[in-house]
């Protein structure tokens, strides 16, 4: 019988990784311009840069690096959460212009000739309960 290995099996450090600092500004700063020109969903982003905050500690634990790198990780990363934040409230706008255009249509065509409007009646919800 053949064994089989697992991640935790593998005889592998689970905090060593090969990232750099560098690669992951480089990262977040991609991800936010891919965002910003709204060629990647935002909610693909968000778990984009949900696992890349695991790797930027799994990097934090590993080495010290510089005082200008320390620094420039976090304000990369604060950066592109403003980022999501401004295009999932843009988002948010566009589904409510939607909803109030979709609303406005219904609303028309209740005063169209010839149809008949929804009228609310208590005996109707009496029934639905």
């Amino acid at each position: 019988m053949r064994a089989i290995m697992t991640r935790k099996d593998s005889g592998a450090e689970t905090d060593a990784t090969q990232t750099t600092r560098s690669a992951l500004v480089a990262l977040a700063g991609h991800i936010k311009n891919l965002v910003t020109d709204q060629t990647l969903d935002s909610r693909c982003a968000s778990k984009l840069v949900k696992r890349l905050k695991k790797e930027v500690d799994a990097v934090e634990k590993r080495s010290s690096g510089t005082k200008a790198g320390r620094k420039n990780l976090p304000k990369k990363f604060e950066d592109l959460d403003a980022t999501l934040c401004d295009q999932g409230a843009t988002l948010l706008v566009v589904a409510n212009a939607s909803l109030r255009a979709n609303d406005a249509s219904d609303a028309a065509r209740e005063r169209a000739p010839g149809t008949t409007p929804y009228r609310y009646s208590p005996q109707l919800r009496s029934s639905c309960e």
